[in-house]
């Protein structure tokens, strides 16, 4: 693609890959461009690369995702319960008997294949949902991990100050 013109299409994405949290080498290999044109254009349509922006704009970004998939959760929890519900209440069968008379009967529950397909609507509904509380769940392990991780590196850090100051005090004996 290297002389190509860069489309607005481009420079959308370029747009929503930036805000999504890539780096611009990411984006030069996910667009198929030379990472020095994915810079001038970042430039031009002012988006920057500097780790702090663009952290600020992934963990906005993972909020927002996070809000969308407990909407999806409480709507699949919603789908289980009228699912079960529909399974637990009477049901009106219409047929025809052999004179060509209408007729309708109650019966206590849906028949077995309504009941079934209730039950894996409903099964199905609450597996979504519980993969998507795990996936959260596992998001919040990552950022404690991630955390600890820079406090052990602040610390070692703060150690490592620490033994030159201490190495420099004996030294000026």
């Amino acid at each position: 693609m290297a002389g190509t013109p860069f489309t607005e299409e481009e420079q959308e994405r370029l747009r929503q890959l930036h805000a999504d949290g890539l780096s611009r080498n990411a984006i030069a290999e996910a667009m198929g461009r030379p990472k020095v044109t994915i810079s001038r254009w970042a430039e031009r349509l002012g988006l920057s690369f500097d780790r702090e922006a663009v952290r600020a704009a992934t963990d906005a970004r993972q909020v927002d995702l996070k809000d969308r998939r407990q909407r999806i959760q409480e709507q699949l929890l919603g789908l289980a319960e009228r699912s079960i519900e529909r399974a637990q209440t009477r049901y009106l069968v219409h047929g025809w008997t052999h004179t060509g008379e209408s007729v309708a009967e109650w019966l206590q529950q849906p028949p077995a294949k309504e009941t079934k397909d209730l039950t894996l609507a409903a099964s199905s509904a609450l597996t979504s949902a519980l993969k998507l509380a795990q996936a959260d769940a596992e998001s919040g392990v990552q950022e404690a991990r991630s955390m600890l991780g820079d406090l052990g590196e602040a610390l070692t850090r703060v150690a490592q100050q620490m033994d030159d100051a201490d190495n420099s005090d004996q030294t000026s004996y």
